[in-house]
């Protein structure tokens, strides 16, 4: 696969949640970059920490509207939206959706790097009135 077709097989199983395809394209030394950026390594961690983020945001949804690819290196831009369980509840008050770009590098057919660009103040203040409540 192109290092686009990897990069939007990665897209596609967030969309579903599908966590065991996200890890099949993960390599082994994988790195996750969050917007804040923090950085979280490991095919096993983010393995986990894409099952828990899946269970808090349900209908997390990335939508790609335009996409650049340099050798291993694609550059996805778009929207990413959702909605935070609250007391196992999708509330409309805690929907989200921001403008994002992802930075994806593509080792061996394989997602080595997921670098998310991203204003996170929406889901922080959610996050801060969730936990008040």
């Amino acid at each position: 696969m192109r290092p686009i077709e990897v990069a939007m097989a990665f897209v596609e199983a967030i969309n579903s949640k599908d966590v065991d395809r996200m890890a099949s394209l993960m390599t082994n030394d994988h790195k996750f970059i969050d917007g804040d950026g923090s950085e979280h390594s490991g095919k096993d961690r983010m393995t986990t920490g894409w099952r828990k983020h899946l269970e808090l945001i349900p209908n997390l949804t990335l939508s790609i509207s335009q996409h650049f690819e340099e050798n291993e290196t694609v550059v996805l831009l778009g929207w990413s939206s959702g909605t935070i369980v609250q007391n196992g509840e999708l509330k409309q008050e805690n929907s989200w959706r921001v403008p994002c770009a992802w930075r994806v590098l593509v080792e061996s057919e394989k997602v080595a790097i997921w670098q998310l660009y991203a204003n996170q103040c929406a889901l922080h203040e959610i996050y801060d009135r969730i936990q008040t409540v």
